[in-house]
């Protein structure tokens, strides 16, 4: 999570600068203290190695190869939407129900550094497409229950990123293809997939939301306090850091709860 990110180098990533706008604390906790979870929680491993899965299927075009991906997730999930064996099925719906791509690989994980002022927007992009004639970033969303829309994605700290940096690398974005999979039993739709524009005012306003949001972050280092915003302490269940904000920064809990992430590709030493 913490890769692309350093203060020392002055570098940012999208995730870090949608935490924060979120909730400064979190950020403090994921990108300054580098605190994981012992344990991930089984959806979010079936949605990163489903992700994988894409990107391999997109890079060497074999099915064979892209479903070993799907040995990372444990043996022991019990539910059976999380398992090897479903997320095999639904791969294999999806090959059928995209079997005659129309967008176009144009580039597969695309690494950036795109210099915004003094400071520089990093990241990687995992494919860029061409759509109906048009330049597209890929943004993959697995869920249980789709609700996909354009406005759901818009604005947004990433996809608004990508499409900056898409049309820094390219020359042109037209914005991002939301393709969207259900992990559920029975969905009313098991993909949904549609373009969500952006217009060159809004790839624009990202060197603003960028430069306003950094400016926070270094100056909320320099003086060494996150503030708490209890926008997501309850989203999704509860925040991973809850325990940490409700009954303080226990260090013998955090060893147990907790694994510090070792520091990621340009992060400063």
């Amino acid at each position: 999570m913490t890769e692309n990110f350093s203060l020392e180098k002055s570098m940012f990533n999208s995730s870090c600068i949608a935490d924060y706008m979120g909730c400064p604390r979190l950020f403090y906790y994921s990108y300054i203290r580098r605190l994981r979870m012992k344990e991930e929680k089984p959806a979010l491993t079936f949605g990163r190695v489903f992700h994988e899965v894409l990107l391999e299927w997109y890079k060497s075009g074999s099915q064979e190869e892209a479903m070993k991906k799907f040995e990372q997730l444990p043996s022991m999930i019990t539910m059976d939407t999380l398992t090897k064996e479903w997320g095999e099925a639904i791969f294999k719906q999806y090959v059928e129900r995209y079997k005659n791509e129309v967008g176009k690989t144009l580039h597969l994980e695309v690494k950036f550094r795109v210099e915004i002022g003094e400071r520089i927007y990093a990241g990687t992009i995992d494919r860029i497409e061409e759509w109906g004639g048009q330049v597209y970033v890929d943004d993959h969303k697995t869920s249980a229950t789709l609700q996909l829309s354009d406005c759901s994605h818009r604005p947004s700290p990433q996809i608004d990123g990508y499409c900056y940096a898409c049309r820094e690398i390219v020359g042109r974005c037209q914005g991002a293809v939301i393709n969207g999979i259900s992990t559920a039993k029975n969905p009313k739709e098991r993909f949904i997939r549609f373009p969500s524009s952006r217009t060159e005012k809004e790839m624009d306003g990202w060197k603003v939301i960028f430069t306003d949001v950094t400016d926070e972050i270094v100056r909320d280092a320099e003086r060494g306090h996150f503030p708490m915003s209890t926008v997501f302490c309850n989203r999704w269940g509860k925040c991973k850091y809850w325990e940490l904000c409700v009954y303080g920064e226990d260090e013998k809990y955090i060893e147990q709860n907790y694994k510090v992430e070792e520091k990621g590709e340009g992060e400063g030493e």
